[in-house]
């Protein structure tokens, strides 16, 4: 499932603050390391600003979009073509069956009825 776009602002925005907090320390140690010219902090500097950019870029890159697709697999000969309404006997179009919550539910557009298909035990 993807994310509600509300959330993706929220999870960037936390991303950007992370990268300029992290990138901002990494400022502080390069300064700290000029004035007291130390290889540590040097290093830590370089790092954390390293790391601040990453974030920062990280947080600018596109989430690719995801499709779901639920497929049902029925057993047996079942074509829509076929299915008729069980209460007025009307063929049913592609339009009239849908599938909520893992059942295959039927809107007869005839007669108004709303039900589900229950498939038979085969023993």
């Amino acid at each position: 499932m993807r994310p509600a776009a509300g959330t993706q602002s929220v999870v960037k925005a936390t991303a950007y603050f992370v990268g300029i907090f992290v990138g901002f320390w990494g400022l502080v140690f390069l300064i700290a390391a000029g004035a007291a010219n130390t290889l540590p902090r040097l290093t830590i500097g370089i790092a954390l600003l390293a790391a601040g950019l990453f974030i920062i870029k990280f947080a600018r890159s596109k989430v690719p979009e995801q499709r779901i697709v639920h497929q049902v697999d029925l057993s047996g000969d079942v074509h829509a073509e076929q299915l008729k309404c069980k209460v007025c006997g009307a063929p049913l179009d592609k339009d009239s069956i849908t599938v909520k919550a893992g059942g295959v539910f039927v809107d007869c557009p005839y007669c108004g009825t709303h039900y589900q298909i229950e498939e038979e035990p085969k023993w």
